[in-house]
């Protein structure tokens, strides 16, 4: 047998000369690291996403489709610079998405929050 260092605990073991870890444990730890150092991008991204979201529809359940200044969602932790997608609808207004909620903004810094069934 041969003896090896395991990548993931660091512990040595003897197994299989193709054998990497010391136990399944070891093993689904390494590559779940490796997973989420290789994503972090997007996992960031998506927790910002999702919390733009959350912000949106808890602002729309109390608001509706009232004219409401950014500023209330900006106190909220809303990030104006995250969104999935621009929506133009076909009324003529251009909508800036967050997954299925999205908001127009007017002129004076005021902004109306809406869902994609009531937009199209």
């Amino acid at each position: 047998m041969n003896t090896k260092i395991c990548p993931s605990c660091s512990k040595e073991f003897q197994g299989r000369r193709n054998k990497k870890y010391c136990s399944v444990s070891c093993k689904n730890q390494y590559h779940n690291e490796e997973y989420r150092n290789s994503n972090q991008t997007v996992i960031t991204l998506n927790r910002t996403l999702q919390k733009n979201r959350v912000i949106l529809k808890d602002l729309f359940k109390v608001y509706r489709s009232s004219a409401i200044p950014l500023s209330v969602l900006e106190a909220h932790g809303f990030d104006k610079k995250f969104h999935t997608h621009l929506f133009n609808a076909p009324s003529g207004d251009r909508y800036t998405m967050v997954y299925e909620l999205g908001y127009k903004t007017s002129f004076d810094n005021q902004i109306q929050i809406v869902e994609m069934d009531e937009v199209v």
